[in-house]
């Protein structure tokens, strides 16, 4: 980007949420991310305020937020966001929560570290007696206490799990907001957490970093280059930015969006009226809104319902190619219903490409109809078992009328279907030794939850091989809210390095490409249909060397496993008795000479060496 030419200029197309500071720039945190620099006192510092002649904001008083609420209502406001600082520091906030919900639906940004029993309770009175929807989003950095108290503060995490809790046992369903700060995808274990926590439909929303306020102290300033010009926006679809159709409300006026309230030039009128006209996009954090397709608003939440209901419809209505066209040998197919093969969705063949053996226990998540399963059937044949898992009931009550006419052709019967999720797996642990999936561990909004659940149904040396969708690169905000993108396999994919990341952090070994073809284009991203493997190896309770070695073959000059163990080719290399066994075993296995000295005197166990694992 031309730093020289002009900042793109943004108009208001039609004004339907309105935003309110109603606590200013006060809160009972000083989150070391926080891009206006809230905290106690009102916040401020070095990269508190964004220029000369801007006040911090202040608390709104129920009087003040009122009148603009009437004028929202004249104006046609669907949406009300109350926010701050910490909104709940705001006495009167139950008072302008009731004023709001007059109005319009209402969403409370909080980090509920404030919410008790009595207050939850109160508000969810306030709901009951108002027609519109009452929302709660809670901003939690991660499900780990160390991890979200670095950057939200010590105790920070204790006081919103027990807010949390305290809305979910009075009636709410709370969306929780994480922020980007690197991690490939920042919702590891949200999903799991929720559920632990008792919500019924967990739900989890993503902002990537905004390099405003302390994020810019403590992590970067954005770069010149990082700006937005009239050549950014040639063929951007204008409407994904936040901008065209809301504005804030603080008590200094008006301003274009809850991030540029520090902003001079992003204070568009006193009234909400009068800050109808065109922003002109100076500040770096458009940038972050264009590149990244943020969205304030509670728009990019894709809940599993959202799924389900898709691909629910997806069952009593055939449609083609979703996700993508997937072959099948005719001979693989033979002994399955036309009715199976008819809703049939994926994007490969992860069975096919399995080496699956006779005897064998598969499990086939988001197993929809059953194809998978009853291709697997027959490989595993009679000694073995095949359990198909799905969420949508539409798909399973196909899949069991298909079981019962595949068992009579095949002459045995070694198919199970259960209802359940990827996330929360209805599988006894250790007990499956493959687990496939065909276009699936995209849908999941949680897929760290998706690939520590498969790791632990499979036994040891089990294996996974997972077809997938993936992007070439991360997929922008505005494409993850598409609910129909996330149905077609598309809003929801990972880039290749984001599923290893994943598979490696779950504690798979060995994960690898064997199959890969493109698939479509869309918004200039390229997708590719990709089958990965990966192995399960359970370490022994003690790493002990025995004087085993591992020598590699070759090709390769040198190469370097999952633990960090460097084998230059052709060189033995002492190796622990647990890295012994993993080598000798697939994927690794003939690409290594073991050395094993069993028939030597035995010599007493000693602690592994430095490196070894």
């Amino acid at each position: 980007m031309i730093t020289r030419q002009a900042p793109a200029k943004i108009p208001i197309e039609n004004l339907t949420t309105a935003w309110f500071q109603v606590s200013g720039t006060l809160c009972n945190l000083s989150c070391t991310h926080c891009f206006i620099s809230c905290g106690p006192g009102g916040g401020g510092g070095a990269g508190g305020a964004g220029g000369a002649g801007v006040k911090r904001h202040g608390m709104m008083s129920r009087q003040l937020t009122r009148g603009y609420l009437e004028e929202a209502g004249g104006l046609g406001i669907e949406e009300v966001y109350l926010t701050g600082g910490e909104p709940f520091l705001n006495p009167e906030l139950p008072e302008i929560i009731a004023d709001a919900l007059k109005v319009s639906s209402v969403t409370v940004l909080t980090n509920a570290t404030l919410i008790t029993r009595e207050l939850a309770s109160r508000l969810g009175e306030i709901s009951k007696d108002h027609k519109n929807e009452l929302v709660f989003r809670v901003s939690v950095e991660s499900p780990e206490e160390e991890k979200n108290d670095r950057i939200r503060g010590k105790g920070s995490y204790g006081k919103a799990v027990l807010g949390i809790k305290n809305l979910l046992s009075a009636g709410f369903n709370p969306i929780v907001t994480t922020t980007s700060t690197g991690r490939d995808v920042p919702l590891d274990g949200f999903g799991r957490w929720l559920e632990e926590l008792g919500s019924p439909e967990p739900r989890v929303k993503t902002l990537p970093m905004v390099y405003l306020g302390r994020a810019e102290e403590s992590i970067r300033a954005y770069r010149p280059e990082e700006r937005v010009t009239e050549d950014c926006l040639k063929g951007f679809p204008l409407e994904n930015l936040q901008c065209t159709s809301s504005r804030m409300v603080t008590s200094e006026g008006v301003f274009v969006c809850p991030i540029l309230i520090d902003d001079p030039l992003a204070r568009m009128g006193e009234t909400l009226s009068s800050s109808l006209t065109p922003y002109e996009a100076g500040s770096p954090a458009c940038y972050t809104c264009v590149a990244s397709g943020l969205c304030c608003s509670n728009t990019g939440t894709v809940s599993r319902d959202d799924v389900r209901s898709f691909y629910t419809d997806a069952a009593r209505e055939p449609q083609g190619g979703l996700c993508c066209p997937t072959a099948y040998e005719g001979a693989q197919m033979s002994h399955i219903p036309e009715e199976v093969l008819e809703v049939s969705y994926g994007c490969g063949s992860p069975v096919a490409l399995a080496g699956i053996r006779p005897g064998e226990t598969m499990l086939d998540l988001g197993s929809g109809a059953g194809i998978d399963c009853f291709i697997a059937s027959r490989l595993v044949g009679p000694a073995g078992k095949v359990i198909g898992v799905d969420m949508t009931t539409e798909m399973l009550e196909k899949a069991q009328r298909g079981k019962r006419l595949v068992a009579g052709r095949l002459g045995y019967d070694n198919v199970e279907f259960r209802l359940g999720f990827l996330e929360k797996i209805p599988v006894d642990s250790s007990t499956v030794d493959l687990v496939t999936s065909n276009c699936v561990v995209n849908l999941s909004v949680d897929k760290i939850a998706v690939f520590n659940e498969i790791y632990r149904v499979l036994k040891d040396r089990g294996r996974f091989v997972i077809s997938d969708i993936v992007s070439d690169r991360p997929v922008p905000d505005h494409m993850r809210r598409d609910k129909t993108l996330w149905g077609e396999c598309i809003s929801g994919a990972m880039t290749t390095g984001e599923f290893m990341a994943f598979a490696r952090e779950a504690a798979f070994q060995g994960t690898a490409i064997i199959a890969r073809t493109p698939y479509r284009q869309v918004n200039g991203l390229n997708f590719h249909s990709v089958t990965f493997s990966a192995h399960k190896f359970v370490k022994g309770p003690e790493c002990v060397y025995m004087g085993h070695s591992a020598t590699y073959k070759g090709p390769f000059d040198s190469i370097t496993d999952d633990d960090g163990h460097v084998f230059p080719r052709g060189t033995p290399v002492e190796v622990c008795t647990d890295t012994a066994e993993k080598l000798k075993n697939p994927p690794y296995e003939g690409t290594f000479i073991i050395t094993d000295p069993a028939g030597e005197a035995e010599k007493e166990p000693e602690p592994c060496k430095p490196g070894c694992c």
